[in-house]
């Protein structure tokens, strides 16, 4: 397995930085605004597995969502991608080298982790559509884990694993 790239405090830098200049700052985040702001097209499609959600084009500048997701699990893969692209296509999208060509895809064990890519482009999302201070201020308010997935638009289970993450009950 590679070295990772990324540290997770700089994939949370890089992610605030996008919802920065990127974004409107409204909840819940308007990934398809992101992805077009930063010049990449969103398509629905139907892939020929059924275990993928999501792909990247870099070269193309194109995300592919699984038409058939539901609409959290959509956004989820958008921002996955989104992650794909800033990290490993652009490198960094405010400083770095472009590589000539990259294709990803996300599918059900891109949440197990089992790549150093497929780990940093799901912390990315997750920082990207679950901003850690907003989920702390909502959090300490008192909202309960599945309140917080519905003002976030995500789906529970992501919200859980958010919530493990920042160490919450």
């Amino acid at each position: 397995m590679s070295e990772a790239r990324y540290t997770k405090e700089q994939i949370s830098n890089l992610a605030a930085d996008v919802l920065e200049f990127y974004s409107n700052k409204q909840y819940p985040v308007k990934v398809l605004s992101i992805a077009h702001n930063l010049g990449l097209q969103v398509f629905k499609t139907t892939f020929s597995r059924d275990d993928v959600s999501g792909m990247l084009k870099a070269q193309e500048a194109k995300i592919y969502i699984a038409e058939s997701d539901g609409i959290r699990r959509q956004r989820f893969s958008i921002a996955h991608e989104i992650g794909h692209y800033v990290l490993h296509y652009k490198g960094n999208i405010f400083a770095e080298k472009e590589e000539k060509k990259h294709i990803s895809y996300r599918n059900n064990l891109s949440s197990l982790g089992f790549s150093i890519k497929e780990i940093e482009a799901n912390f990315f999302a997750a920082n990207l559509l679950m901003p850690q201070d907003r989920v702390k201020e909502l959090y300490e308010q008192g909202f309960s884990l599945y309140e917080i997935a519905d003002f976030f638009q995500v789906s529970y289970a992501a919200m859980a694993h958010r919530f493990d993450f920042l160490g919450y009950d």
